[in-house]
């Protein structure tokens, strides 16, 4: 319109030169003034939404360091989500390698194989099935191979638990995970070929531990039985753990350390992996126990320390295992539900009867989701419960007996919280132990609890709960409420995770907690490898998780 104006004033012999060009310069401004108008609102108008190939993930490129959004990125590379929105893809998938292992021959892996129990970033792409590269070498010889993995988490938790395996080259000496022709060594175990006992019990990792009582039992139970402790420990009450070395001292059990997971160095942002997995990644400690014994134990369960098992028919784990077994000999494991159980626990280890806690010892009607004992043969990778990949048509229900699973330690003076907000029926023992297990049980605690070095400990250990109320609430209320009590969930499912769970330190009880030297290599795409090595016991760190 201006333009056909100034058009119209040009042909127009009536306008003075001096007119025309004062319109000409009016007309000018006008055209800029309009441009600029339209410059700042095409500017101001909303963005396209960012698509991917991930189902309901965002890239992170359109919402980095947007607090609208709920995403920010910290100085080390951590994107902070308190909204919970775990679908945001990241540019490069983080891998933290837990533990490798190296078998000259296995049963079901074959020989010369490698398996990786790793902690995968699965929201960036589907990593169900995904394949790593893989090189083995020997001084001799380098192979480059692919290893197909299995996922075992939960579908909530952004990061999850995977086993990958392949085969490699024979005597191997070096290990390196390869992407695009970069490459980054990592520390490998050879798998053990022999076990201190035919029946390995893989305890999941303790952490904040204070609860010397249940352990005294189950150390006890099992050696009884003819079963192997395998304990992973984060952190534990200094005098407890002293405890246990004595009795690793014995033959009953094994310590191993259970680790954070920490990226030493990144090029590309992360989430912090520790508090987006599932319950401080079990499922990972079960499957580092299953790669180290495969070879060699016969039998493999996965309890809690509270999952206590009495065998019912035989004098002993092997035996009632080889029993069960036979009644279906195409299964995969054998499956035992959890009972729930509570008794009155002792407040010093010279008042400790396992007589007495036998004879409180109160069942409940209700019976959980239990746990699985395989052989080594039939299992590469498993999750708390068993594993995702497992065919329920093979998995061989045990009716009974059930493990005595003693959620529940109560004090003998009271301070019992838990019974107000975690309600349940509790009533006569409905469960097999035996009279001559029993008095044999409690000689042998008689027999330890009167080594001078246990006698010196035990004036040390804790008389009442601390961390126990504590860490409950926290899983009460972003887990167990929900789902036993049947409370009205907030909001969307989140991952079953209490790694932010507030825990107060103390000066009278001070804790030993797993640590390690960390390492990450360089920056490769699609996946970035993180790894740990030389771990040891430290004093600095405290009671955390």
């Amino acid at each position: 319109m201006c333009i056909y104006v100034l058009l119209e004033e040009k042909s127009d012999p009536s306008f003075s030169p001096s007119q025309k060009m004062s319109r000409l310069k009016h007309i000018l401004v006008t055209i800029i003034i309009t441009l600029l108008v339209l410059l700042y609102f095409v500017n101001k108008s909303p963005t396209p939404e960012v698509k991917s190939d991930f189902a309901g993930s965002e890239s992170f490129d359109s919402v980095q360091n947007n607090e609208d959004q709920g995403f920010t990125q910290d100085e080390t590379g951590v994107v902070n989500d308190p909204k919970g929105r775990l679908k945001l893809k990241l540019p490069v998938t983080h891998v933290f390698i837990t533990s490798a292992y190296f078998y000259p021959k296995s049963k079901s892996l074959g020989t010369n194989a490698v398996a990786l129990n790793m902690v995968v970033d699965t929201i960036n792409f589907n990593v169900e099935n995904a394949t790593y590269s893989v090189v083995g070498s020997n001084g001799t010889q380098e192979l480059t191979t692919l290893a197909s993995s299995k996922i075992e988490g939960h579908p909530s938790c952004r990061y999850a638990a995977a086993m990958a395996s392949t085969n490699t080259v024979a005597n191997l000496q070096k290990l390196e995970m390869e992407s695009n022709g970069t490459k980054v060594e990592i520390p490998f175990k050879m798998a053990r070929t022999t076990a201190p006992k035919p029946v390995v019990i893989c305890i999941s990792p303790q952490f904040a531990a204070e609860q010397w009582q249940m352990f005294v039992m189950h150390v006890h139970v099992a050696n009884r039985f003819g079963g192997h402790l395998h304990m992973y420990v984060t952190s534990m009450i200094e005098s407890y753990f002293e405890l246990m070395k004595e009795y690793e001292k014995q033959g009953y059990l094994t310590l191993d350390y259970w680790l954070r997971m920490k990226f030493s160095h990144t090029e590309t942002p992360y989430f912090e992996p520790n508090g987006n997995i599932e319950w401080r990644n079990q499922a990972g400690a079960e499957i580092d126990c299953l790669l180290q014994y495969k070879e060699a134990a016969e039998y493999i369960a996965f309890f809690d320390m509270d999952d206590i098992l009495f065998p019912a028919n035989y004098p002993t784990y092997l035996e009632e295992f080889n029993a069960e077994w036979a009644l279906m000999p195409n299964a995969t494991s054998l499956f035992y539900g959890r009972r729930e159980h509570e008794f009155i626990k002792a407040q010093t280890l010279a008042e400790f009867s396992f007589t007495e806690l036998v004879d409180n010892l109160r069942s409940s009607p209700t019976v959980k989701r239990g746990k699985v004992v395989v052989r080594g043969e039939t299992y590469n990778h498993t999750w708390i419960h068993y594993s995702w990949h497992e065919n329920p048509a093979t998995r061989h229900n045990v009716s009974f007996p059930h493990l005595v699973h003693v959620q529940r330690p109560l004090q003998k003076n009271g301070g019992n919280d838990i019974t107000h907000v975690w309600k349940m029926e509790f009533g006569p023992l409905n469960e097999t132990i035996k009279p001559e297990d029993v008095k044999a049980i409690e000689e042998d605690v008689w027999r330890i609890r009167n080594i001078s070095r246990v006698a010196e400990i035990a004036k040390y250990l804790p008389s009442q709960d601390f961390y126990l109320p504590i860490v409950f609430k926290c899983y009460y209320d972003s887990f167990y409420g929900w789902v036993f009590d049947k409370q009205k969930k907030k909001g969307p499912e989140q991952c079953p995770n209490a790694d932010l769970c507030e825990l107060p330190q103390r000066n009278d009880y001070r804790c030993i907690h797993s640590d390690a030297e960390y390492y990450s290599g360089p920056l490769m795409e699609p996946f970035t490898y993180h790894f740990s090595s030389d771990p040891f016991w430290s004093k600095d760190i405290g009671c955390y998780q």
